[in-house]
């Protein structure tokens, strides 16, 4: 009977958290609102890179594979709380 009960609830959230997937309109097509902000993190931190390298401190910054995976994480994550957090 346990089973069943916590089979019903699992079906029960699932159905409910259906309608809770933002969607925005690009071009005609539906896109998740987290591509959007994984994608501007991504290009922004690129530009970030060029900025670095351009008035060199680059090479002051430290290891790169962590240095620009923590700035794309900041640069998503603030992306989606300027952009989509209500």
């Amino acid at each position: 009977m346990k089973r069943l009960a916590l089979f019903g609830l699992l079906a029960l959230q699932t159905f409910l958290l259906s309608a809770c997937d933002p969607l925005l309109t690009i071009q005609g097509s539906f896109w998740p609102p987290w591509i959007v902000c994984i994608v501007s993190g991504m290009v922004l931190t690129t530009a970030m890179s060029l900025v670095f390298t351009t008035i060199r401190i680059d090479p002051y910054l430290g290891h790169p594979v962590i240095v620009y995976t923590c700035l794309w994480a900041l640069l998503t994550f603030s992306t989606w709380l300027i952009g989509y957090a209500q």
